[in-house]
């Protein structure tokens, strides 16, 4: 992992999924079962995704939350559309705004593939960011945009299955009193619930739209050769 800015706001550079193992810092496993490996590719290597393809893909880990109209979700609700997933907090300053305008790029550069796609925004710091608070930090960047709140108690099973770093760091320059450091990194699943990418902070827009676009489409072009 890369620490940048002074804040010290995480940018993972790997997704590190081991069978029967912790993954890095302890964090948890993603969904796996004994037995099971996966591994991530370079950018640009063998997959073809620019991205850092999970290989073999991995189920998604569901979760419930609630999203910022206070309604109920749940990850397994958005089977048939591809997802890509980000957590932050309302509060940050630099790499969580960069990140929901680099969604809002890619969802334009779709154009209409961007109706087989969600992007949600799951924070990390429940405890400040209510649903009312996600709405007015996510909802204003696009309206289709989904930010999802979970309690502590809720939240932390959630982070460890997905391997997500979150500490939190008093800052007498933050204007709520700290600054959280996490994982920067998106995650990507496909139409059917299977962790196939992540896309590393600082990624361009072109390239995420790419990867999200071929998934797009290798599910509808496999759901047509099913249907012959």
């Amino acid at each position: 992992m890369l620490a940048i800015s002074k804040r010290r706001l995480l940018v993972s550079t790997s997704v590190v999924l081991l069978a029967a193992a912790a993954l890095w810092l302890g964090a948890g496993r993603l969904g796996l079962l004994p037995g099971e490996t996966a591994r991530t590719t370079s950018p640009g290597a063998t997959s073809g995704f620019s991205g850092r393809a999970i290989d073999p893909p991995l189920p998604a880990p569901d979760f419930a939350m609630i999203d910022h109209h206070r309604r109920p979700f749940t990850l397994s609700g958005l089977r048939g559309r591809v997802v890509v997933l980000f957590f932050g907090y309302t509060n940050c300053p630099d790499v969580c705004p960069t990140t929901l305008g680099q969604f809002k790029r890619v969802k334009i550069l779709l154009g209409d593939d961007a109706r087989d796609v969600q992007f949600l925004f799951v924070t990390v710091d429940p405890g400040y960011d209510s649903p009312e608070r996600l709405a007015g930090y996510v909802g204003v960047v696009d309206a289709d945009f989904l930010g999802l709140w979970a309690s502590p108690e809720e939240l932390q099973p959630v982070l460890s299955a997905y391997g997500v770093f979150v500490e939190k760091e008093p800052a007498s320059e933050s204007p709520v009193g700290y600054w959280i450091t996490h994982t920067a990194s998106s995650y990507v699943i496909d139409r059917q619930g299977r962790l196939r990418l992540q896309e590393p902070f600082g990624s361009e827009a072109e390239k995420v739209a790419a990867d999200v676009r071929r998934l797009v489409q290798e599910s509808f072009e496999g759901r047509q050769a099913d249907a012959r």
